[in-house]
């Protein structure tokens, strides 16, 4: 049995003690992470999220169409991701229907509400609360996420579709 340095033979060796101690103390003093990030500016990249939210549920409701075309529906994780596919559809026509009221809505601070304060919801302003309606995206995104995973765990569990 050959004993020898336990040490690698790696010239960087003194530097993974540095390495392990900054990354340990970004874990255990992180600084503020914010879970919201506004857009102020309604135009800001109009355009292009529009055509996203548009091709993205347009390949949604193409993936829905092939699948329903594949006759896969007896398996049960084809359900969940045909499912999944009409919450990404619904969740991007909603966000498409949204970024069109911010932009037009008159809003004083732009699309965002600064500092809390929410504009008069008592008032008949139709286009102020679809806005607001359609700022509830994630009633759609959640369980989308949520049938795209299960969808996914059960054909990677059962890949085999049988046919009835």
């Amino acid at each position: 049995m050959e004993q020898g340095n336990p040490r690698p033979n790696n010239r960087n060796y003194w530097l993974m003690p540095w390495l392990v101690g900054i990354l340990s103390g970004l874990l255990v003093l992180p600084s503020q992470a914010w879970a919201f990030i506004p857009h102020w500016d309604p135009r800001e990249a109009f355009f292009i999220r529009q055509f996203a939210y548009l091709f993205w549920a347009l390949a949604m409701v193409f993936f829905i169409f092939a699948l329903r075309q594949e006759k896969v529906q007896q398996h049960r994780g084809f359900k969940f991701l045909v499912w999944a596919g009409i919450f990404f559809a619904l969740w991007n026509f909603d966000c498409f229907i949204g970024q069109f009221i911010a932009l037009f809505m008159d809003f004083p601070g732009g699309a965002g509400l600064k500092s809390g304060a929410a504009p008069d919801l008592a008032a008949p302003r139709v286009g102020l609360w679809l806005y607001y309606l359609t700022k509830l995206d994630h009633l759609l995104l959640v369980p989308a996420y949520l049938c795209f995973y299960l969808g996914i765990r059960a054909v990677s569990r059962d890949p085999e579709v049988r046919p009835r």
